[in-house]
């Protein structure tokens, strides 16, 4: 008798369920991998509404003819558990994080705008130079996908970002940004080797990457699922203004569904009178130079 066909005909359904998952969320190409949300509770709590909505609007929406194939009734009461998975799996990398985290105050900080000049970077060539260009935007998602609090990560996205700003292609398209994003490219290199130098007092920590990257998988399949549900779901909501709402994008601030804004007023209000403020002899003070 086959040992491993015993055990999992002897799991229970929803071991079975977080199996398929596990495997689904290996077999994605490495190309179309996202990096996890960076609110990932407030993205969970806005994913299992949307879940919810589409478990109660299951007929209609399977209905629906999708350019990738209609959504079947499996996929879409399956979406819940696969949110309340990835939340879970979220959950135990979180903590999986906090146990592995020793990094000083002070090297924290340092590693803090390391991320944002990355981030900033990164961003420019996402919304700009590698817009509607399938292989630069995975480029940029891979770099992407690295965790925050993780040096010797943050030096593996250093070395790659440093590689693609150095381009003859793309050095002088940088120079050229009003961004900022020249300066933020510049700070990276000057401090390469201080980061070079934390990231090998940092404990290497195999099985964090592994959670990490599982994580980033397992979000992945729930923007999927939950991108061809909002298609069908926006379909169905022409002249419903309550559906519409239902399947509204991410809203990251809140992790409410983005309201549709409402039509300014074409009136004017009456302006109150508004005494002058009187007269200060201190000298206003200097604007703070930024990062």
């Amino acid at each position: 008798m086959n040992h491993a066909s015993t055990q999992e005909s002897a799991a229970t359904p929803a071991a079975r369920q977080a199996h398929r998952f596990d495997l689904a969320a290996r077999a994605l190409d490495a190309q179309a991998v996202r990096p996890s949300p960076a609110r990932p509770a407030a993205y969970a709590k806005w994913a299992a509404a949307l879940a919810q909505q589409a478990a109660r609007d299951e007929a209609m929406l399977a209905r629906v003819p999708l350019e990738d194939g209609s959504l079947s009734s499996e996929e879409l009461l399956g979406l819940a558990p696969l949110v309340e998975y990835a939340a879970a799996n979220q959950r135990q990398l979180d903590a999986l994080r906090t146990r592995t985290a020793r990094l000083t105050p002070q090297d924290a900080l340092f590693l803090k705008g390391i991320r944002a000049d990355q981030r900033a970077v990164l961003r420019a060539f996402r919304m700009l130079r590698f817009r509607g260009n399938r292989i630069g935007l995975a480029l940029v998602r891979s770099i992407s996908r690295g965790d925050a609090d993780d040096a010797r990560d943050a030096l593996q996205d250093n070395y790659e970002l440093l590689a693609l700003c150095n381009s003859v292609d793309h050095e002088w398209w940088l120079r050229r940004l009003p961004g900022g994003e020249h300066a933020a490219s510049q700070r990276l290199w000057e401090k390469h080797n201080d980061l070079l130098e934390l990231a090998s007092r940092s404990p290497e920590n195999e099985a964090l990457g592994d959670a990490r990257e599982h994580a980033h998988r397992l979000w992945t399949l729930v923007h999927g699922a939950l991108a061809r549900v909002r298609t069908a779901g926006r379909y169905l909501a022409v002249g419903d203004r309550g559906r519409r709402e239902a399947y509204a994008r991410f809203r990251a601030g809140t992790g409410a569904p983005a309201k549709t804004p409402a039509k300014k007023s074409t009136t004017k209000p009456a302006k109150a009178p508004v005494k002058a403020p009187a007269k200060s002899k201190a000298k206003p003070k200097g604007r703070s130079k930024g990062k």
